[in-house]
């Protein structure tokens, strides 16, 4: 999905991604360190936030502080929760067979630990790493740090199935299968 377009600039994108995920109440001149933008650009975006009503600049403490508004921060994180997810679509169609099913887990507001259950059909152990670096390179970008990846063959699965494994039937239980 687009974010750019849809919100008007990669700059604007990076600043709600960055407050909803990673720090909330954070100065321009941080964000201007940890975005790698420029200042101009970071206060023209946040000028816009601030106009538009998504965010206020608290100006009580000793620095001059962003903060997403909370009604507005639960609607932004569902829709780049939805981005991620449809990137996430986007990385499994790249590997076709190989991933056999993705289950989402507490990343995406499910209770299971893992943030991904990723069924793939007999990877190689290199495979498995360069896809589970590449899942980890698209968390980062929406300044998601720590993943947590469990993968297991379609086969291991089906055996833990059979065997009423409480792991895989909570996951297939609580969550729908993205394929």
């Amino acid at each position: 999905m687009d974010l750019n377009k849809l919100f008007g600039s990669s700059t604007k994108v990076d600043i709600l991604k960055y407050l909803t995920f990673k720090r909330d109440g954070i100065s321009m001149r941080a964000l201007e360190a940890e975005l790698d933008r420029t200042f101009p650009a970071i206060k023209k975006q946040v000028d816009s936030l601030d106009v538009s009503g998504a965010v206020t600049i608290n100006k009580e403490w000793s620095k001059r502080a962003i903060v997403i508004k909370e009604d507005f921060k639960d609607i932004v994180k569902q829709v780049l929760m939805y981005a991620l997810q449809k990137d996430l679509t986007i990385l499994f169609d790249k590997y076709g067979e190989k991933i056999h099913t993705c289950y989402p887990g507490k990343t995406f507001g499910y209770d299971i630990e893992p943030d991904l259950v990723l069924v793939h059909n007999n990877c190689d152990k290199d495979e498995l790493e360069k896809i589970k670096k590449e899942i980890s390179q698209l968390f980062s970008r929406y300044f998601i740090t720590m993943v947590y990846i469990t993968c297991m063959s379609a086969t291991e699965r089906d055996q833990r199935y059979r065997l009423a494994d409480r792991f895989v039937l909570t996951i297939m239980r609580q969550t729908k299968s993205r394929n």
